[in-house]
């Protein structure tokens, strides 16, 4: 999988100084949000993360953590692009993931 930050994200990373995020899987979000098959991810900017448990991928100058279980919902897709952008205004930004990642679709 490739991991893509926008210009956005970008800038919002170098506002907070930030030089890393984590990628988890969010397991919360199925309850009641979007379509069958379709998977969330959950971004983080936490600094007291165990960076052992995550694979890391450099992006941008930004050091991208994701948890290695990923790789199994996107098996099958390893070239798949993940567009990473920011949204929200003023204090209220967040990273997300722009594009639909459904299992159900090839």
């Amino acid at each position: 999988m490739n991991f893509i930050l926008s210009d956005k994200a970008l800038t919002y990373l170098k506002n907070k100084n930030k030089d890393k995020i984590f990628i988890n899987p969010d397991l919360d979000a199925k309850a009641c949000c979007c379509g069958v098959g379709t998977f969330d991810f959950d971004i983080s900017l936490r600094e007291d993360e165990d960076i052992s448990r995550y694979k890391k991928v450099d992006v941008s100058g930004i050091a991208v953590y994701y948890n290695p279980t990923i790789d199994l919902y996107l098996e099958g897709r390893e070239d798949m692009d993940i567009n990473i952008s920011a949204i929200g205004l003023g204090i209220f930004k967040k990273l997300y993931v722009e594009n639909e990642i459904n299992s159900i679709e090839k």
